[in-house]
């Protein structure tokens, strides 16, 4: 997500310098975030984590999940606007929701990786822990066979707005 984040404020900071994007590229990107970031991602967190988890947490750890589900809930408003922008070919539109989107996501993998993640370790067995990963890789395999060429887009899109290989 953070590889996808890079790209996407870089493809921002294009559009609203020029005042146009390239169509293909925000389409890819677009598609990225909705195949990738909601269909996988944010998929796995709210369809196998989230439930385990929950049933353990206290009233605070439960308003954090509850937190993260409100930002998954901006990231695809913020997607719903770069949509209707494409549509309409409005690049400083896009711009803006993609500066957004981007920041959100960047602010969101950092309390997954060093709050959430860590509290929920605490609480959860090996046995959970166990079929968590299991469906996680359920998911996994699922988007594989659907888009089995995406990381390959990623990786153009990377070279082609950052000048970097990942």
């Amino acid at each position: 997500m953070l590889r996808i984040a890079d790209v996407l404020e870089s493809m921002s900071k294009e559009a609203a310098g020029k005042s146009e994007y390239n169509t293909p590229d925000v389409q890819a990107m677009f598609q990225l975030l909705r195949s990738f970031g909601d269909e996988l991602h944010q998929a796995k967190e709210e369809g196998a984590l989230f439930p385990v988890f929950t049933a353990h947490a206290d009233a605070s750890e439960y308003a954090s999940v509850r937190h993260m589900i409100f930002e998954h809930e901006q990231d695809r408003s913020l997607m719903s606007g770069m949509a209707d922008a494409i549509a309409r070919s409005n690049a400083p539109q896009f711009a803006e929701y993609a500066e957004r989107l981007a920041g959100i996501l960047r602010n969101h993998i950092f309390k997954e990786d060093n709050i959430l993640f860590e509290t929920i370790r605490t609480h959860l067995s090996e046995e959970e822990d166990k079929r968590i990963l299991e469906e996680f890789e359920l998911f996994d395999r699922d988007f594989h066979a659907h888009h089995p060429k995406l990381m390959d887009v990623l990786r153009t899109l990377e070279w082609k707005y950052l000048r970097k290989i990942a």
